[in-house]
């Protein structure tokens, strides 16, 4: 393992169809920004970030798509913008503490979603357990590209939506934020999602009285 304790690190790209980023950890170090990356959409994801840890670190602007994290950690990070995981796979992967705003998503190209999401969908079959945001805090978050069953969470503010039971429900019926999450989750790639009334956002008692309801009609538990 090797250690950067108060580092500042310079803008990086790394675009590669098959490289390993592996046994760092990082401490209260800065990020300018970077992005990582496959070049082309390859189903092997072999681009992969390994036994990597980042404790109380500041970043910039990150852009990351198609990596594989693998045994991840990501305590407290102090970013200023959204940090989207676009179409990538995760393997105990752990959120923890102020963590802002995290978007897990598939790939926005229709090309590039037909080649990764049956790909990370086998991946994840071999999976007993991929996320873990029982202690996070988030300022946003959206969770719809890991699926539900293989995601830690605190079940008082975050909960497991089934894609059938979302599809089915009457729509009309339904509170404003209650609404919105129902149609993402009825056309979610799983069949179970996650979602999270953000601790740290200022509409967290809305969103958190939406999942309520939710679970009531058995949509959400």
């Amino acid at each position: 393992m090797r250690n950067h304790v108060k580092e500042e690190f310079e803008y990086r790209k790394i675009i590669e169809s098959s490289a390993e980023i592996a046994d760092l950890d990082f401490e209260r170090c800065s990020f300018v920004g970077g992005v990582i990356m496959q070049p082309s959409d390859d189903p092997a994801y072999g681009l992969v970030v390994r036994n990597v840890a980042l404790r109380k670190c500041k970043a910039g602007n990150v852009e990351l798509y198609g990596v594989r994290f693998e045994d991840v950690t990501v305590d407290t990070l102090n970013h200023p913008k959204l940090i989207e995981l676009e179409a990538c796979v995760c393997t105990h992967v752990v959120l923890r503490g102020k963590v802002g705003a995290v978007r897990f998503r598939p790939a926005i190209e229709d090309g590039s979603r037909a080649v990764l999401a049956p790909a990370a969908a086998k991946l994840y079959e071999g999976v007993d357990w991929a996320l873990d945001i029982t202690e996070a805090e988030f300022s946003d978050v959206e969770i719809w590209d890991v699926p539900g069953h293989l995601v830690k969470r605190d079940p008082e503010t975050q909960f497991l939506v089934h894609r059938s039971a979302a599809a089915a429900a009457d729509v009309d019926s339904l509170s404003v934020y209650a609404q919105i999450y129902v149609e993402r989750a009825a056309e979610a790639p799983y069949e179970t999602s996650v979602v999270v009334a953000p601790k740290r956002s200022k509409t967290f008692q809305e969103q958190l009285d939406a999942f309520h309801e939710l679970r009531d009609l058995g949509i959400a538990e």
